[in-house]
């Protein structure tokens, strides 16, 4: 008797990828609104694949063979960063965390009258998929840059400060950025793909510069 093969984990492009497939069979009216629910739920707490098989073999095969490519972007995912946790401080004072880093699991953002920056576009995800960034900000202020693909659950109490978010292009079943505590006096920027601030000074040099070398070149 052979063994039984290990059970292969569900990745975010693959929840996502059955979320659709079920949204256009709900479209098309092969699905009921509970229908719908119950099995988009279903898959987006799966953690393995055979979990998410079921859910569409009974859909009409152009349903079933939606194809991936409608799926976000990937985002890397790591053990290491499970269960870990950095400090950022700035007191009076500037921090940040950016690059090819693993990011961990919780994040403490603590600034008085200073600056912090956590670029997360070349990060590598927690497996377990949402980093949770605790604040306190206090005549200071933050941004924090996503990659495609992230949603961001926000609970900060905004107590004379504010929060900014701009440009992301959120999944349902993609990584999760959940944000707590205090923004006093100061303010937090949230920031995607689609918003000039995920951009640095460099970057928007360099993509001016390609701008005016391709005007040159169609010349």
């Amino acid at each position: 008797m052979t063994a039984d093969l290990p059970r292969v984990r569900a990745g975010f492009a693959d929840r996502d990828a059955t979320v659709s497939r079920l949204g256009d069979a709900y479209a098309a009216g092969y699905l009921q609104d509970a229908e719908y629910q119950e099995r988009s739920d279903r898959a987006v707490s799966a953690k393995f694949r055979d979990e998410l098989d079921p859910l569409v073999t009974d859909l009409p095969e152009q349903l079933r063979d939606h194809p991936l490519e409608s799926a976000p972007p990937a985002v890397r995912v790591s053990d290491s960063g499970v269960g870990r946790r950095e400090n950022m401080i700035a007191v009076f004072s500037g921090a940040s965390r950016q690059g090819d880093w693993i990011a961990p699991s919780r994040v403490g953002a603590y600034a008085l009258c200073g600056g912090l920056e956590l670029d997360l576009r070349d990060s590598i995800w927690p497996a377990e998929g949402t980093v949770r960034v605790s604040c306190a900000l206090v005549m200071g202020g933050a941004a924090i840059k996503v990659p495609e693909g992230v949603r961001v659950v926000n609970h900060l109490v905004p107590v004379m400060g504010g929060v900014d978010t701009k440009g992301l292009r959120a999944s349902r079943t993609g990584p999760v950025l959940e944000l707590n505590g205090i923004v006093l006096m100061g303010g937090l920027g949230i920031y995607g793909p689609d918003a000039e601030e995920w951009y640095s000074d460099q970057e928007r040099r360099h993509q001016r510069h390609e701008e005016r070398r391709q005007r040159r070149l169609g010349r």
